[in-house]
């Protein structure tokens, strides 16, 4: 009776902790626990200036007032970067073609800038996924100190794989006008992105024409 007490108190207590440490048991693996940290408790991002592909300084607040849409690649990963590029083409064609592009802004981050010079952020984004630079651009990070600041903040996850590749975090990362990380979207959920964003553009030009 006794080793069965004993039995009842360590797997009840081994319940308790995994549905601690799971967020209430909605979060069983790391990515979705980053996505449900995220949506409860937003945060201001900080300043960051980056270099784009142009080779000129950009700075994240230029773009305050708008939505941005940020994720993470490197410029010669032969698969889930090249689908995160495919879901930011379809962004930019669909919001452009509903008369609000210029409520949202898309911006790709290379975690690799040691080979993603501008020149081939260029080619990535204009040649291979016809970007408008007026609303989608891709950047590097300036120092190796940066890019520690990036990928913490973003809790991005990022490994160097056997290949000369990654193995990384792939999401869609939504930053609101006052300039705070409020949403993360598996590259898996482009059209619950995109049902995202069309309400939050929807609200936010309401918003703006009740002022």
């Amino acid at each position: 009776m006794k080793t069965f007490l004993i039995t009842i108190i360590i797997v009840f207590s081994g319940s308790l902790l995994l549905w601690e440490s799971t967020d209430g048991g909605e979060a069983f693996t790391a990515e979705t626990a980053r996505r449900l940290d995220v949506q409860r408790n937003p945060r201001i991002i900080p300043d960051w200036r980056l270099e784009d592909q142009n080779a000129e300084v950009f700075s994240l607040d230029a773009w305050r007032g708008h939505f941005i849409v940020v994720d993470f690649i490197y410029t010669s990963c032969p698969g889930v970067c090249l689908i995160l590029s495919s879901g930011m083409k379809t962004l930019q064609d669909e919001f452009a073609m509903a008369g609000n592009d210029n409520d949202l802004r898309l911006l790709s981050i290379s975690f690799d800038p040691q080979t993603d010079t501008p020149d081939r952020l260029r080619e990535h984004l204009v040649e291979h996924f016809s970007a408008d630079p007026d609303y989608w651009i891709a950047a590097r990070p300036t120092s190796n100190e940066q890019l520690k600041s990036l990928l913490d903040f973003f809790k991005v996850v990022v490994i160097p794989d056997e290949y000369d590749g990654y193995t990384h975090s792939a999401g869609y990362h939504v930053i609101d006008p006052t300039g705070r990380l409020v949403a993360i979207f598996g590259f898996e959920q482009l059209p619950e992105l995109r049902a995202y964003l069309a309400q939050a553009l929807q609200t936010e030009e309401h918003h703006g024409n009740n002022q």
